[in-house]
């Protein structure tokens, strides 16, 4: 007969991995990336979610360790996994979580700091220090459309998409600002 708490934990490590890691800020970014440069073929989904998995997972992978370290050699014990890693973990997702978004979570889930409410206030900190990022990062992209588009209508080519003539100076811009080696540093910094 199965036992439930391994089944518990085996189906929840997903979950965390996704939830409690930098991986949801990472694919958000990178989706709003893809959506403002205006072409969704040039970053494809498989693309985004393998850089999100690799990059949360470098980011991570210290905490992972110090879990790893704090449990004995041998099978896994589900209980004690919870015992002595949520410790490790719950210091991790506090100290990337603004302190006025664990308050406002946890209030709101009825105030007593719980595993699932540090997880919460976590992952909307994520997402919010994400839309944060991707308005950062859309600013320019958005620029670039209005002047194609107000340049092509003044110039009578209205017929023309803004967007075609606005897609190599995006990626020009992107690759001018060295935009890659910008994003990991924001998004491994703050992952």
């Amino acid at each position: 007969m199965l036992e439930p708490l391994p089944l518990l934990v085996a189906a929840g490590l997903p979950f965390l991995a996704v939830a409690a890691t930098g991986f949801a800020r990472i694919a958000v970014v990178l989706g709003l990336l893809r959506g403002g440069i205006g072409l969704p073929a040039a970053l494809p989904a498989p693309v985004i979610w393998g850089f999100a998995g690799v990059l949360a997972a470098a980011v991570f992978a210290p905490v992972a360790a110090e879990i790893d370290a704090a449990l004995p050699p041998g099978p896994l014990d589900p209980a004690l996994l919870a015992e002595r890693g949520w410790p490790i973990l719950e210091r991790f997702l506090i100290a990337r979580t603004p302190p006025e978004t664990a308050a406002a979570v946890l209030e709101a889930l009825g105030g007593a700091p719980s595993p699932p409410g540090r997880v919460v206030a976590f992952l909307v900190g994520e997402l919010d220090a994400a839309f944060r990022l991707g308005l950062w990062l859309l600013a320019p992209f958005l620029v670039i459309d209005l002047l194609m588009a107000h340049a092509l209508l003044a110039l009578g080519f209205d017929r023309l998409r803004p967007e075609a003539v606005a897609l190599p100076l995006k990626l020009g811009l992107f690759v001018a600002a060295d935009g890659w080696l910008l994003l990991v540093g924001r998004l491994a910094g703050g992952a």
